[in-house]
């Protein structure tokens, strides 16, 4: 297939270019070019700010089977898209965000927010809030696209190599006996590896399902699981920040859940790897590296 991916340079991007490679498919890359993406000849760049919608128009010169949208964050963000996009394109895919959900909760699924039943009020950017802004975009997509479009609503994603170095965080703060402080340790999370983010994403790019769909490892875990994961590896001890300030608030702290119901995403015969099974691996990677 011919395959445009928008982003793709960086985190589980990369990976999803490579399983597109591997399997003999076409791949462009549209991005700034801001990051070397290391695919060499084996596939083809448009350097492009996206935000920039005249830039954008004279940039895409060809029709896609399909397109991987991975650097959209707001309303008019994907508005652009689906004009530019409108009769060049069979399907769209969107990474959308479990903080699309307005609320909170250890079985958040897909009806819980539905894009066409949500009143746009004003329009934000993600420096303003993240997840009202990826709302927004999965509005623009149901509003304006005139192609397929799946939103695919990602949990927290982990990786040994996370450029938002968030895991890396809290290992080392936990093996150089830095406090972090959480409101409820008992809280579930749902997560992602990069790796099946990539995979997901490859998977349901080969599959008729749009509208929206969550994907997640199926068993989240607790914020105090996570914590003793990282404690043994590390062979070190937490210390729970007593007091909370802007420099020791954890990058994956919640007051309560926040775990994505994945039965739609089973229904199609996609099993992601448990957080037990992989977490572990990762955790030690950054303590070797640390």
């Amino acid at each position: 297939m011919k395959i445009l991916v928008l982003g793709g340079s960086q985190f589980f991007g990369k990976k999803l270019v490579k399983l597109l490679l591997e399997n003999n498919d076409e791949v462009t890359l549209l991005n700034r070019g801001n990051h070397a993406d290391g695919f060499g000849e084996k596939i083809k760049r448009i350097i492009c700010d996206r935000t920039d919608k005249t830039a954008l128009e004279e940039a895409i010169k060809h029709d896609y089977d399909l397109v991987f949208d991975l650097s959209c964050f707001d309303f008019e963000q994907a508005k652009h898209a689906c004009e530019v996009f409108s009769g060049r394109v069979k399907k769209y895919l969107f990474t959308s965000s479990i903080s699309a959900y307005i609320e909170r909760n250890d079985h958040l699924s897909e009806e819980q927010f539905n894009p066409l039943d949500f009143e746009l009020a004003n329009k934000v950017s993600r420096k303003e809030h993240y997840g009202e802004a990826k709302r927004q975009a999965e509005i623009s997509f149901i509003k304006f696209a005139t192609f397929p479009v799946t939103s695919i609503r990602l949990p927290v994603i982990v990786d040994a190599e996370d450029y938002s170095l968030r895991l890396q965080r809290h290992v080392n703060s936990i093996k150089n006996g830095l406090p972090l402080y959480f409101d409820n340790l008992q809280g579930k999370i749902s997560f992602i590896s990069a790796d099946d983010a990539a995979k997901t994403l490859f998977k349901l790019g080969v599959n008729d399902l749009s509208g929206t769909i969550n994907a997640a490892s199926a068993k989240p875990i607790t914020l105090q699981r996570f914590i003793e994961i990282i404690e043994k590896i590390t062979d070190s001890k937490f210390i729970l920040a007593k007091q909370k300030l802007d420099n020791n608030v954890s990058p994956y702290n919640n007051t309560g859940d926040w775990c994505l119901n994945c039965s739609k995403l089973q229904s199609l015969g996609i099993k992601l790897e448990e957080i037990e099974d992989y977490l572990p691996g990762m955790v030690e990677s950054i303590h070797g590296t640390g």
